[in-house]
């Protein structure tokens, strides 16, 4: 490496879960439980690796493909399990976003973070000063305090709900039987939750004069 070149850290990263395959002929955890996604290897980092370690790749794929055909009804089961477990411990239900006024208006389990996000945005849009559960509100979500709780909330789903799709979104498409329901889910929870962290972000931005 010439001197001033900038060290990419995730190829090397890469390179040294190859060498433990090739040294010991057995997938990484690290790609078996999705911290490194193979398909993330193959379609962006694969062209970065030196010949010697492509040809390390192209085993560690198809080794990984045998396995999962063989495996397959287990990673299904598996799958169901931690996204049940997710779903039941999720960051966002706390009780602490929780208030009967807001969730009344919504479903039985409704995620108390989405109706927060759904009452705000009606409220700014018609804005009573004089209002006061539009007061209430307001003073609630600009606190910088609860809003740091929502906020954290909200990452901490958000990389629960990541590490899913990493370690089963590339075997069910390698696998061909189509993405389950669970996924698709996990994928939609993730784009709401990432769009809920940038609005509730801003809500320095929410003034009385609205």
């Amino acid at each position: 490496m010439s001197k001033g070149e900038v060290i990419d850290f995730a190829v090397l990263r890469i390179q040294s879960e190859l060498e433990v395959f090739e040294k010991t002929n057995t997938i990484p955890h690290s790609i078996l439980d999705g911290t490194w996604d193979l398909l993330e290897i193959r379609d962006h980092y694969y062209t970065k690796l030196t010949p010697e370690y492509q040809k390390i790749a192209d085993k560690i794929f198809v080794e990984y493909t045998e396995n999962l055909d063989e495996n397959f009804e287990t990673l299904k089961v598996a799958l169901r399990k931690e996204y049940g477990a997710l779903m039941s411990t999720l960051a966002t239900e706390h009780e602490s976003f929780m208030f009967d006024i807001i969730l009344k208006k919504y479903r039985k389990g409704f995620n108390p973070i989405k109706s927060l996000y759904y009452e705000a945005r009606e409220i700014r849009r018609r804005f009573n000063a004089e209002n006061e559960h539009h007061l209430w509100l307001y003073e609630l979500l600009t606190d910088k305090t609860y809003n740091t709780i929502i906020i954290d909330a909200l990452e901490k789903d958000v990389k629960r709900i990541e590490r899913i799709l990493k370690r089963y979104h590339y075997p069910f498409v390698k696998h061909g039987t189509g993405i389950p329901l669970e996924l698709f889910h996990a994928k939609q929870l993730q784009k709401d939750f990432k769009y809920f962290w940038r609005y509730f972000s801003n809500m320095d931005q929410w003034q009385l004069d609205e």
